[in-house]
């Protein structure tokens, strides 16, 4: 959440760049004349404190803002600050005795220049919080990823070992399902990283002996992963969108506004001032890839620094091997049925893959018939023991895939994503059988895409 506190007239185009990053804004009038807006802002930080990422005062004079800050830093120690200047204000920060102030000077670049520092603050801030979380466990730290785990998942939870290695926390990595990519099991067979295939029956041994469960790359326990729904998490570190309320109990990390998980673990690395191996590099630099198809698709500004910096590090021989794995034959198979398959409405492609060997390849598949001539957005889906996958596609400027896919099938199972990539789970038990399924999968997507 970032709550701004400066006269409205100012705040428009500021607030068109903070609503485009999916985050809650709060904003406070200092000529607010129905009651003090100074104790407004107070009593709202007291209420939201661990929700709050930043505050930001805007145009202040130069003794009120420190005044304001240094009120705010008393009661909120925790809570990073910015404020913003006139280019004309003579202000060193380091001669006011504010630990918390960080100053963006105001100038014709003042949106980019304000979210630039909101985000090195915010991201410095999140890594010294989980170093110090990571610092005060005794015992393991159990790693869980979602279930048929991508390379960005991979890439991720290596990262965190990593973190908890350098402050010497034991971490092991866990995982259900199956490793179905041909890239993911290359890449494996090619690094020393370990992970831990998990059955549904020793999930509860795991989480008993272990002090801190965390998330990495999923934010929901059930939610395409093999933990029951009634797992707590200590930790969660994600950068898929989720309209659902996610907290924890120590950490809570959601980046939507990121393409990939992989981004925000090359941050923290950086951040630490830890040293990354040209394999791990490779993994994460591979995992970014895959996530943003191919640098195309849901990529930001971090995605792309963190993509020069990792480019200089990785390890180019297995870069050079993922680039053109081999195709399982299933996968071939499950691709004929959805081209067999496809269903077109005006640009709108739907397809039924029927049962699928490897639940990642939906994704694949969906990124191949998007390319049809005259395609802007398609929904592909397939069945994997008892569960029903799907994927999203769009390349319309105007549609959220990840929200039309969250409000369509969240009453009945998950979906989410980002804007042009998206994807999600149902139990079949959902549905009499799976023609059934087939056919109600293809309506409710298409019902909340044209808002029937």
């Amino acid at each position: 959440m970032y709550v701004f506190y400066g006269e409205l007239d100012s705040l428009n185009k500021i607030k068109e760049a903070a609503d485009n990053r999916e985050r809650e804004i709060r904003y406070f009038d200092p000529n607010d004349l129905d009651s003090s807006s100074k104790e407004k802002l107070i009593d709202f930080l007291r209420k939201n404190e661990r929700k709050v990422e930043v505050l930001t005062f805007l145009e202040l004079g130069r003794e009120e803002l420190i005044s304001l800050s240094g009120e705010m830093e008393k009661k909120f120690p925790d809570i990073p600050q910015i404020g913003v200047i006139s280019e004309s204000e003579e202000f060193d920060v380091q001669n006011t005795g504010l630990d918390g102030l960080d100053i963006v000077e105001k100038e014709e670049r003042l949106v980019s220049s304000l979210f630039k520092k909101i985000d090195e603050l915010f991201l410095k801030e999140k890594s010294e919080e989980l170093k110090k979380i990571i610092a005060s466990s005794e015992e393991e730290i159990a790693i869980f990823i979602h279930d048929n785990p991508d390379p960005d998942a991979i890439a991720s939870a290596m990262v965190l070992e990593d973190i908890c290695g350098s402050e010497g926390v034991e971490a092991k990595t866990y995982y259900g399902g199956s490793i179905g990519h041909p890239e993911n099991e290359i890449f494996l067979e090619n690094t020393d990283f370990v992970l831990q295939k998990l059955e549904e029956r020793d999930v509860p041994e795991v989480i008993k002996k272990s002090e801190k469960i965390a998330f990495v790359d999923f934010a929901e326990a059930s939610s395409n992963n093999i933990l029951p729904k009634d797992v707590e998490p200590d930790l969660i570190i994600d950068h898929h969108y989720t309209s659902r309320d996610i907290s924890t109990g120590e950490y809570n990390e959601i980046r939507s506004d990121m393409g990939a998980t992989s981004t925000i673990m090359t941050k923290h690395i950086q951040n630490l001032d830890l040293k990354v191996d040209p394999l791990l590099a490779a993994a994460l630099l591979f995992g970014i890839k895959v996530d943003t198809d191919d640098y195309t698709k849901n990529i930001s500004t971090a995605d792309y620094k963190v993509i020069s910096y990792l480019s200089a590090i990785a390890d180019k021989d297995i870069l050079d091997i993922l680039k053109s794995p081999p195709i399982h034959s299933e996968t071939l198979d499950a691709m004929g049925r959805a081209i067999s398959n496809r269903d077109i409405e005006g640009s709108v492609l739907t397809s039924f893959s029927g049962k699928i060997s490897h639940p990642d390849d939906i994704s694949r598949i969906a990124d191949l018939l998007l390319r049809e001539r005259d395609i802007s957005t398609v929904l592909v889906y397939g069945i994997k023991d008892k569960k029903i996958h799907m994927s999203a596609r769009s390349k319309d400027l105007q549609i959220n895939v990840g929200r039309i896919m969250d409000r369509a099938y969240s009453d009945i199972g998950e979906g989410g994503g980002h804007e042009h990539a998206a994807g999600g789970m149902i139990p079949l038990e959902e549905f009499d059988d799976e023609k059934e399924a087939a056919e109600k999968i293809a309506d409710l997507f298409k019902d909340e895409l044209w808002g029937k």
